[in-house]
């Protein structure tokens, strides 16, 4: 079930997701989030959205307090179009951004925070979370993006126009670096390297993963 309660009596998981360096695990749930730790596996953290609703969009930032996550609108007034930014350790919203149509993906990494719509990316500078570009993008419903871990190259990759293109982005300096085609069918999953020199595709037929290395694109 992705709604409700799962059959156990727990709250059902709606998303989950590693933190930048794997060492932290982000679990949306049907009434809110859990925090984890991996090496040991143990939960650090649970924020219980009451009356509020559940969480389907969630990203971590590395260990650290900072939250950022979307309502999955299951209740009034829990919008799936804002955007809000929690502090774990004082327990308190730092801000909340509304956008024009749903948030389906967040990444962040220690310089910046990209909202990913269906068809457009919002590039945040993270400390002031001030809009510093929006990248119009091909109609991505997956919201897939994956964003270096660095924060000195903080490149990006996501779906471009041709069915099974990849854009190499810089999100540092605002500007593309690099198309190629990937696969010949849709994307279906999206992942980079640490340093954004390398990317891994899978399209929706699901046989074949390929890694490209950039700025070349060469699989």
């Amino acid at each position: 079930a992705m709604a409700g309660h799962s059959g156990s009596g727990l709250p059902s998981i709606l998303t989950g997701r590693f933190s930048q360096d794997s060492s932290c695990l982000a679990v949306g749930t049907a009434t809110g989030f859990q925090l984890y730790t991996c090496e040991p596996f143990a939960l650090t953290a649970t924020c219980n959205r009451g009356d509020d609703g559940g969480v389907r969009v969630l990203e971590m930032l590395f260990s650290s307090s900072l939250v950022a996550f979307v309502g999955a609108g299951q209740k009034p007034g829990d919008s799936p179009r804002q955007l809000r930014l929690w502090n774990m350790v004082s327990n308190e919203l730092i801000c909340e951004l509304s956008f024009a149509s749903a948030v389906i993906g967040v990444r962040m990494n220690r310089t910046r925070l990209l909202a990913i719509l269906e068809s457009r990316i919002h590039v945040f500078e993270l400390s002031t979370m001030k809009l510093l570009h929006t990248v119009e993008s091909a109609n991505n419903p997956r919201g897939l993006l994956a964003l270096s871990s660095s924060a000195e190259t903080a490149s990006c990759v996501f779906p471009a126009s041709g069915v099974g293109e990849v854009i190499y982005y810089d999100a540092k300096h605002l500007h593309a670096l690099s198309t190629i085609s990937a696969h010949r069918g849709a994307l279906a999953c999206l992942s980079l390297s640490t340093c954004g020199s390398l990317v891994a595709t899978a399209s929706e037929r699901g046989t074949v993963v390929r890694v490209h290395s950039f700025p070349e694109g060469v699989p």
